[in-house]
């Protein structure tokens, strides 16, 4: 198989895994009355309370005035709360409400128990996945613009 035949199998691989982990997390949000930006939103407050909203834009690769939309719909929702920085008055963190939190656990479930049947792949394979994953990202990044923000 030559360089170019090799380029297209990997494009076609990623595209349809990518493709496929989409479509779970649409409908697991659809069921849930909350769309797929706003539970990455819940999930990144989870992971770190009192984002700011151009922490949580930068975080979720998408600009402030798309993420001041998604995060007053999520507070009219009672899922999130804006509170004045204990560090810098000037500045709005996001945090989780209970309700937000409660929210969040829900759909990671779903979404985790959809996926169930990756738990059964042994170690090695999972290793050398994450391994050659790496190894696509370095060499994309080497041949880009060197950025390994990624």
């Amino acid at each position: 198989m030559d360089g170019y035949e090799k380029i297209k199998k990997i494009s076609s691989s990623f595209r349809q895994i990518n493709h496929l982990y989409f479509s779970l997390l649409r409908s697991n949000s659809e069921n849930s009355d909350i769309t797929v930006m706003q539970f990455y939103v819940l999930s990144a407050l989870a992971q770190q309370p009192d984002l700011s909203l151009g922490e949580l834009a930068d975080r979720l690769y998408t600009g402030n005035s798309t993420m001041s939309g998604v995060v007053d719909r999520l507070v009219k929702a009672g899922l999130v709360t804006r509170e004045r920085s204990v560090n810098d008055r000037r500045l709005l963190v996001m945090r989780l409400t209970p309700l937000g939190k409660d929210k969040k656990k829900e759909m990671k479930k779903k979404f985790l128990d959809r996926l169930s049947g990756l738990a059964d792949l042994p170690d090695e394979k999972v290793d050398q996945l994450l391994e050659i994953h790496q190894e696509i990202l370095d060499r994309i990044c080497i041949q880009g613009d060197g950025s390994k923000d990624v």
